[in-house]
């Protein structure tokens, strides 16, 4: 049986970690260390962000479970892939006066595979001290256009929120993901059942959107 269907980069990034995938205005995303455990475990402790994940991200959200991810997130798998990375504001700036970069979330993808390769799904999370600033907008967009810029074989990246997360709804709407339907009670999150709204990005619908993406 053949293996799983990789597409390939022209100019992949490094799997090292800390690498620097990319940077914004504001932020810089980057691979993880194993180090960031405590302000990973700090920033994910909290029931407003847990509320809108999956069950596999724990509530309460402990040291070892920082820890425990980033031993798995921080080993290089061969395909250069973004899956896993933090989200931090850049030091010494207006938002961040300390001299090191602060965590203030995570945002990686989930490649599909068979007859779906050319398509990743996005995942994306900001802890609530975060929010409202316009952090989510400012690090998706430029995410999403640099997965497609750096892979070309990338055809599509899918991403889904609750029908109760509005905010993470317009995050992908302002980035340019088209809405493309609800899965009506589709997911169950702590005893309750959720409908579940579908989002889609192609590569061809970034050129409705391409100042938006670049400067959010």
């Amino acid at each position: 049986m053949a293996g799983p269907t990789i597409l390939s980069s022209p100019s992949p990034p490094s799997e090292e970690a800390g690498t620097i995938l990319l940077e914004t205005e504001r932020l810089i995303i980057r691979r993880y260390f194993l180090s960031d455990a405590p302000a990973m475990a700090e920033t994910g402790n909290d029931t407003l962000v847990t509320a809108n994940l999956r069950a596999g991200f724990p509530s309460p959200y402990r040291l070892s479970d920082a820890e425990a991810f980033l031993s798995t997130a921080c080993k290089p798998d061969g395909t250069a892939y973004p899956q896993h990375n933090g989200i931090f504001v850049k030091p010494l700036t207006a938002d961040n006066p300390s001299p090191e970069p602060r965590f203030i979330g995570a945002v990686g993808i989930i490649p599909k595979g068979d007859v779906y390769f050319r398509t990743w799904e996005l995942g994306y999370w900001l802890g609530s001290a975060s929010w409202g600033k316009g952090y989510a907008t400012e690090a998706i967009g430029p995410f999403v256009r640099w997965c497609f810029d750096t892979w070309p074989g990338l055809n599509r990246i899918e991403g889904e929120a609750y029908g109760s997360n509005e905010a993470s709804q317009k995050v992908m709407k302002k980035c340019g993901f088209i809405e493309e339907g609800t899965r009506r009670g589709a997911a169950e999150k702590l005893g309750v059942l959720k409908d579940v709204v579908n989002f889609g990005l192609l590569r061809s619908d970034l050129e409705g959107v391409k100042e938006l993406v670049r400067d959010s």
